[in-house]
């Protein structure tokens, strides 16, 4: 009884190591080896694919749309213009941030002039520059601004300032000869900053 068992169990082990040795080769071999082996049994003009070395993830660009999906819109600011009398629109408007540090005083050379004190500060370089090709007989610069601004123009014939002319925003108009003019949108306060529409306009 122990010799049939002892051989049965020797048999068995046989079998086993049989068995783990023809199967050996066949688990030391790469997926995609088998797999290409495969592949070029079943039809020999079909060759081994390779796996690729870099993968680039191209995705189309779309336009993006701005909040509530309405057109992104660009306002100018600090232009410079040039007119001619009778020019079209009536009204032109130009746009900007008033304020600086530096004082009107400064760049007027004057503490008052015939259309108003030079108060307030302004910045270093004119916010604008209009260039009128003819002499007007009228024209009227006129600053729209929810703050307290001042106006300094500085071109032929002299230097002006306006303050607190409509409501707290400057105003200056009358016969204009021609030439640029320098224009400074200011504030009454130093370094205070608001944003204002500059009016040109031959309409009284």
């Amino acid at each position: 009884m122990r010799h049939s068992s002892t051989r049965s169990l020797l048999t068995l082990a046989a079998i086993i190591t049989a068995l783990i040795a023809v199967d050996a080769p066949v688990r030391s071999q790469p997926a995609t080896t088998q797999k290409s082996t495969i592949q070029q049994i079943v039809n020999p003009n079909v060759t081994p694919t390779q796996s690729p070395v870099e993968v680039k993830i191209s995705r189309p660009q779309t336009n993006e749309l701005p909040l509530n999906n309405k057109k992104a819109s660009f306002v100018r600011m600090f232009e410079d213009i040039a007119v001619s009398p009778n020019f079209t629109p009536k009204v032109l408007e130009l746009r900007g941030i008033s304020g600086g540090g530096v004082a009107t005083q400064k760049k007027s050379g004057r503490k008052s002039t015939e259309t108003g004190e030079c108060i307030g500060f302004i910045d270093q370089e004119p916010d604008h520059r209009i260039t009128l090709t003819k002499p007007f007989r009228y024209l009227k610069l006129q600053v729209k601004s929810s703050g307290d601004t001042i106006l300094l123009v500085r071109g032929p014939g002299g230097s002006w300032c306006s303050d607190d002319t409509s409501d707290r925003n400057p105003e200056i108009s009358g016969d204009w000869l021609e030439g640029t003019y320098e224009v400074w949108v200011g504030s009454y306060e130093e370094n205070a900053s608001f944003p204002y529409l500059l009016q040109v306009t031959e309409v009284p």
